[in-house]
């Protein structure tokens, strides 16, 4: 598993954003804010970003735009994730989806 965390743009300072690889055989991307009070400021709740924790992400530059509004992109950063993912691939249990019940 790989864990790049981003520096925010101005504006999104109480953002930690994350990327990374995790050899479940996704890439994910997270934006959340842990300053965030609901009792404090009930009405304005922040921008949350969850990609690739449900769902499979087979592209890193997909969880790159997810996060781009919220941090700076290093430039290598699409490159060092496929790396991640070639040093760290899926395990086996996690290769090739089961097929469907009734087919073989």
């Amino acid at each position: 598993m790989s864990l790049h965390t981003l520096a925010p743009k101005p504006g999104f300072d109480r953002y930690t954003i994350q990327v990374g690889w995790n050899p479940h055989r996704s890439y994910f991307a997270t934006v959340i804010d842990f300053a965030w009070d609901p009792a404090t400021d009930p009405d304005t709740e922040p921008d949350t970003v969850r990609l690739g924790h449900h769902t499979a992400v087979l592209d890193p530059t997909e969880v790159l735009a997810a996060v781009e509004p919220y941090a700076d992109i290093p430039p290598d950063l699409a490159a060092q994730l496929r790396a991640d993912q070639a040093a760290h691939p899926p395990s086996p249990r996690h290769a090739t989806p089961p097929a469907p019940p009734g087919r073989r």
